[in-house]
């Protein structure tokens, strides 16, 4: 069994169907991804650690909670441009860094052609949600997170949408050590499997496609 943390929540089912239904129109596709992140981001966010500060109300001075975290957005693009507005809506403060990986269609092996990350101070405040729709072979995933891990980023977040047995086991197999202490993965679905064409099944056909109308 993988080390993964299932994401169950009705919103969560409804919109992953409208997601999966070819018949989706791209306008619709797209708001629906956007609802079902919003809906992640408020589970993805308990994560975050809370600091107690002094608020002076209209009437008497009282106790609140501000988020305490550095906390660091990082889409793969470019499907991963689809979740981030529903994490940085509900997270304004929230960095955004982005990585740009494309996937060999021969070798099925992740390309780099871009990568922007900020300066942190303090890593041991630092959480990072690095956001793609599928992981299918897990190769731009754990090239992002091998990335990450160069730069001594601890508290990593992977979030998907469905994954493929095939790239939780390739995960698994490179961070067996790290999953569910430094590095975490949250997901909606794990499908049945990949085609020959690297695709996951039943999925939900190409997302970034799909999100950005070029079908």
């Amino acid at each position: 069994m993988y080390k993964i943390n299932l994401i169950t929540h009705p919103l969560v089912e409804h919109y992953l169907s409208i997601l999966r239904n070819k018949d989706t129109n791209y306008s619709c596709f797209k708001q629906s991804v956007d609802n079902i992140s919003y809906v992640l981001a408020s589970i993805l966010y308990t994560k975050l650690d809370l600091n107690s500060v002094r608020i002076k109300t209209p009437l008497k001075i009282a106790r609140g909670y501000i988020i305490g975290d550095d906390v660091v957005l990082l889409p793969i693009l470019r499907a991963g441009l689809g979740m981030m507005e529903g994490f940085s809506k509900l997270y304004p403060k929230a960095m955004v860094s982005h990585i740009g990986i494309y996937r060999n269609e021969k070798t099925l092996q992740p390309v780099r052609y871009y990568f922007k990350f900020p300066r942190i101070k303090n890593q041991n405040y630092l959480k990072i949600f690095v956001l793609d729709p599928m992981i299918a072979t897990g190769g731009s995933v754990i090239y992002t997170i091998e990335e990450l891990l160069k730069r001594n980023c601890k508290n990593i977040y992977i979030v998907s949408l469905l994954c493929a047995p095939e790239g939780l086991k390739a995960i698994d197999n490179k961070f067996h050590k790290l999953l569910n202490k430094e590095l975490f993965i949250y997901t909606c679905s794990v499908d049945e499997k990949l085609n020959r064409f690297g695709y996951i099944l039943p999925g939900l056909g190409d997302a970034g496609d799909r999100l950005f109308g070029t079908i």
